[in-house]
């Protein structure tokens, strides 16, 4: 596999950042009709103003990763996925998590799926302190096909969250110098998926032990996303105010570029990736640029602090009981670029390449 492993993959980003921007070209005018927007498209979560109040929305789903659970037949975990990825992206705009609804769609129904599923749920829920107040399901035989007959499965959720009138974040106020902090991801979450399992099943059978991860294939990528709720609790205890957060997800590092700031960021050091990138990149042969772009790489979160609180900020992360490293700052820079200067890279649209190319 080259430069082009995710697309050959099945997920060509460039297409669909194309066919986004059409959709953004049809759907922008509606911002005009009802809720005053308080923060720009695009941004990891929209918010809205309605009255007096502030609220923070997002939806986001599982991905391919439920072609694993499928697999595996273990559909316990994947719930958690689905409450991760929203409210990981509520706290990046300094919401605080109050809601979610889920939306399942199945080609059959089976109720111990749905109990499982269930069981995933609840669980994301209490570690992000957010209720689950409904949702929807829906039997589309002749929409979804899973890798067995009947097995096909979508989860999507939507989540909201309150913003108080003075936390905002949308990273406006990063200036040079602001500390960038890193914070542990539990393994490969929800995102790039499609690339992991082709790298990985086209070697390992699912159920294989690997000694390299300590466990099994499908054991490894269904590991559930890390909420980081808690951390954005500590913060708070602290006394220390994130002038940004941003949720590491597809693009890895590039989603600093997400802040509203004119600024870049130079990224000086980095943990070493989890063994499972490392198995991934050697098996697929996929150059770490390439690598960078698709996957979190170890790092689930990254906080943007004042550049005299990053010692405190720090302190309080490791207190939760994940690991936490001063990455790198952010500089004066209006192309904005994330520069990871350890591997001789740098990211300046959606793909992080060799700074000698």
């Amino acid at each position: 596999m080259g430069t082009n492993a995710y697309s050959r993959a099945g997920v060509d980003t460039d297409q669909a950042d194309r066919a986004l921007a059409r959709l953004l070209l049809e759907v922008s005018p509606t911002l005009a009709y009802g809720a005053e927007s308080t923060v720009g498209v695009g941004h990891f979560a929209a918010v809205v103003r309605i009255g007096p109040v502030q609220l923070a929305l997002t939806t986001d789903g599982v991905g391919t990763k439920l072609l694993i659970a499928e697999l595996a037949e273990r559909y316990d975990t994947v719930g958690i996925d689905c409450v991760a990825m929203n409210v990981n992206d509520l706290i990046c705009v300094g919401a605080t998590p109050a809601a979610m609804l889920d939306y399942i769609a199945v080609e059959r129904t089976d109720p111990e799926v749905f109990a499982q599923l269930g069981r995933g749920l609840a669980e994301g829920a209490k570690q992000a302190g957010v209720s689950i107040v409904g949702g929807e399901t829906a039997q589309v035989p002749e929409m979804l096909r899973g890798v067995r007959e009947g097995s096909g499965l979508d989860l999507v959720g939507m989540a909201v969250g309150i913003v108080p009138e003075d936390a905002l974040l949308d990273g406006s106020t990063i200036a040079p110098g602001d500390a960038v902090i890193g914070v542990a991801s539990s393994g490969v979450h929800s995102n790039g998926l499609s690339l992991a399992r082709r790298v990985l099943l086209s070697k390992f059978r699912p159920g294989d032990y690997v000694e390299e991860l300590g466990t099994t294939v499908v054991d490894e990528l269904l590991r559930p996303t890390q909420i980081y709720v808690p951390q954005t609790v500590a913060l708070a205890a602290a006394g220390v105010r994130p002038r940004a957060i941003a949720h590491i997800t597809g693009d890895g590092l590039l989603n600093l570029r997400r802040v509203e700031a004119a600024v870049g960021f130079e990224i000086t050091r980095l943990p070493d990736p989890p063994a499972v990138f490392e198995l991934i990149e050697r098996v697929g042969e996929i150059g770490r640029g390439e690598m960078r772009t698709v996957f979190n790489m170890g790092i689930g979160l990254c906080v943007v602090v004042a550049d005299a609180d990053a010692d405190k900020a720090i302190d309080a992360l490791r207190a939760t009981g994940l690991e936490a490293w001063r990455l790198g700052h952010a500089v004066d820079d209006p192309e904005r670029r994330v520069r990871i200067s350890g591997e001789g890279l740098i990211g300046h649209s959606k793909h992080f390449t060799s700074e000698d190319a």
